[in-house]
């Protein structure tokens, strides 16, 4: 941060440890202010949390889901200290994150851009009319809205404004009774940690089922263009649920796939008018193309982020930080390597043992071994990415010997359940 700088704070809308992790000892002690909901601070204990960060100076409670609450709160906290930039911590902060920042006069991703972004059903609309190759959809109410959509065909039924993959079914043939029950466990889906108590509106969503590779762009925009732009490839597990099973970056493209999605992100950036932030873009390239799955104006999770830091030796967080101040950023055009992340399953139960991590980690080109379950966790079947049991990280020169490090990596690792 710039000498003139030093004394302003930078606002995040919901509490994001590892960006805060990540930051630490690159920004001025005390120069981070999170607001939070105050069942999100109860419930995941966050009352101590300003302690465990030197950046950190407070977490403020205050309503941001669906909720404009902290407007006024954030004018407030302006008034007493300049606000440098308002950061989206959390999905669920980017309406609020983008109209605060709005509010201020600060770079940011626009209200209109953010609202988009963090419903599909809008964005289907607000996409579409800007000529981004979507599915076919329908906002649906029930099981037999799915019924009508699908005929007996291939559908995926899903939330329109959750995250992390919570409630999202892909479904080969659909009848009455798992229209019902695809209904059931979509409508049903919750997230206890990740959201406050009191009740939120939710929206569903039928879309014609894609195939094809499957591919996200992680993108820094300034002013409506993009001006660092990375691609992934992604591996999604098989069955009803699309969970990350790992991801590969930069992704080893032909010239033409390559072009046609870093087209289609243009394309997605002027549809929605997004100004300033970051993007993670989710795309099937299909016959006909890149056709969107989703998208969003945050970080991306999965350690994206960490991946391209070690791909491209960029600190992305703090340049997020810097772009939404409006101050100049300097970024690479291209990777210095590849970098990979494999996530780890289990069968479903109670774990017995866990071993192997020492092996996995002393492998060449390993950089990351977390595995976040223990003997006597319940492993549940994989619904949604909150269902893995941890992972493994590794960078190599090159694709191939990338995806086989971090392969041997998770190989390595057992985790026991009876």
């Amino acid at each position: 941060m710039t000498g003139h700088d030093m004394d302003a704070q930078v606002l995040f809308v919901g509490y994001n440890a590892a960006y805060l992790r990540a930051i630490e000892g690159r920004v001025p002690s005390g120069s981070v202010v999170v607001i939070e909901e105050p069942d999100i601070i109860r419930k995941r204990e966050l009352g101590d949390a300003a302690a465990r960060f030197d950046c950190l100076d407070r977490i403020i409670p205050a309503s941001y889901q669906q909720s404009t609450e902290l407007l006024s709160l954030g004018v407030e906290l302006s008034a007493v200290r300049p606000v440098a930039a308002v950061v989206p911590g959390l999905e669920y902060a980017v309406p609020a994150a983008a109209a605060l920042a709005e509010k201020l006069g600060l770079p940011g991703a626009t209200e209109a851009a953010a609202q988009a972004l963090r419903d599909k059903a809008r964005l289907r609309e607000v996409a579409g009319a800007g000529g981004v190759r979507n599915p076919r959809w329908r906002e649906v109410f029930g099981p037999e809205d799915i019924l009508d959509f699908a005929g007996d065909g291939p559908v995926v039924v899903k939330p329109a404004n959750r995250q992390a993959s919570v409630g999202v079914q892909l479904l080969d043939s659909v009848d009455a009774a798992t229209a019902a029950q695809a209904w059931e466990r979509t409508s049903t889906a919750a997230e206890y940690e990740q959201v406050p108590d009191r009740e939120l509106t939710w929206r569903f969503l039928a879309e014609e089922r894609l195939r094809g590779p499957e591919f996200s762009v992680e993108a820094l925009v300034r002013q409506g263009e993009i001006i660092f732009e990375n691609i992934t490839q992604k591996t999604v597990i098989e069955g009803p649920y699309p969970v990350e099973l790992g991801h590969l970056l930069p992704a080893p493209l032909d010239a033409g796939p390559q072009a046609a999605l870093e087209e289609a992100s243009r394309a997605l950036v002027a549809a929605v008018g997004f100004q300033t932030g970051i993007l993670h873009a989710e795309w099937i390239l299909t016959e006909d193309g890149p056709t969107l799955v989703e998208c969003a104006g945050r970080c991306p999770g999965d350690y994206l982020i960490d991946l391209i830091d070690l791909a491209y030796d960029t600190r992305i967080r703090v340049t997020l930080i810097d772009l939404l101040a409006g101050r100049p950023v300097t970024l690479p055009r291209s990777a210095e390597r590849t970098s990979a992340i494999r996530f780890l399953a289990a069968e479903p139960g109670t774990v017995t043992a866990v071993t192997g991590v020492d092996t996995a980690k002393a492998l060449p080109g390993v950089r990351d071994v977390e595995v976040d379950v223990e003997a006597g966790q319940e492993v549940r079947p994989w619904a949604s990415s909150w269902d893995r049991a941890g992972h493994v990280i590794a960078t190599g020169r090159d694709a191939a010997a990338t995806r086989q490090l971090v392969l041997d990596a998770d190989a390595a690792i057992r985790i026991t359940t009876s």
